[in-house]
């Protein structure tokens, strides 16, 4: 089997649907497996996919164990050359999956690989990023601001003074869509499951770089994402604000863990 597509889910039943629709009908010519863990959603989605989507491997989980937990549960499952790492809130655009097959077969020093992603509205979303610094989290958070969306120091951390038409190198890539080489599992581990929420994709690639491998991004492929469209409303809760907290966290992790990548990043 060439690709098992993860998808760790919890509250969006219906992007889901969209989701798993867009892959059935985009890609083409690769021999695929779905897995979905349901983190204890109260949606209905569990019953959807029973209902609709019979093909799929449901994993239900009691409780939300936190989104690394869950793609690590998914990745043991998996039995795919590749490993796609999906997010429930994505939708396959591109048919040419084969390609990317295709580049990961031709480069075996690539572990990882994420795609150009849009928004809702169709708008450009930075999937490819340099390695955060403290600075650059602060700036995403008043990036609804044009004079900071806008501003150099952001451009550089969303890599977007690089080609945009080739692949390209780039520190981490975004969990919303991470294709990994699945040898990779045995050289560097699973994914750090004591982070709860956010940094588990940037964590991982940073242990890929230190191990001699390299991660790309890919822009002749594209999904569209929707998490414009979602984080707003999320925020607004106090579940959001539960998260929030949660994603700084996990950057505390982060940081004391590839500090020394951070001041290479300074220099």
């Amino acid at each position: 089997m060439d690709l098992s597509i993860n998808i760790c889910t919890y509250n969006n039943r219906d992007f889901l649907r969209h989701c798993l629709v867009s892959i059935c009908e985009k890609i083409q010519d690769v021999s695929f497996e779905i897995i979905v863990v349901d983190n204890a959603s109260q949606d209905g989605t569990a019953d959807m996919i029973k209902k609709d989507f019979q093909n799929v491997c449901l994993i239900e989980n009691a409780r939300n164990a936190g989104v690394a937990p869950a793609r690590n549960q998914s990745i043991k499952r998996s039995a795919g050359r590749y490993v796609l790492l999906l997010d429930a809130d994505t939708e396959f655009v591109s048919k040419n999956f084969v390609d990317v097959i295709k580049y990961m077969d031709k480069s075996p020093d690539v572990a990882l690989l994420g795609v150009q992603q849009i928004t809702f509205d169709n708008q450009p979303y930075p999937a490819s990023r340099t390695f955060p610094l403290i600075r650059d989290i602060v700036l995403r958070r008043l990036a609804f601001l044009g004079f900071v969306r806008n501003s150099r120091l952001m451009k550089a951390h969303h890599l977007l003074f690089h080609d945009q038409d080739a692949p390209v190198e780039a520190d981490y890539v975004i969990g919303a869509f991470q294709l990994i080489r699945r040898d990779i599992f045995a050289t560097i581990g699973l994914l750090d499951e004591n982070m709860f929420y956010g940094f588990e994709d940037a964590d991982y690639c940073a242990r890929i770089k230190k191990a001699g491998y390299r991660v790309i991004y890919y822009p002749s492929y594209t999904i569209k994402h929707y998490v414009s469209g979602i984080t707003r409303k999320k925020l607004l809760s106090i579940i959001g604000m539960q998260l929030l907290f949660s994603h700084f966290k996990s950057y505390t992790k982060f940081y004391r863990k590839h500090r020394d990548l951070l001041r290479r990043r300074k220099q």
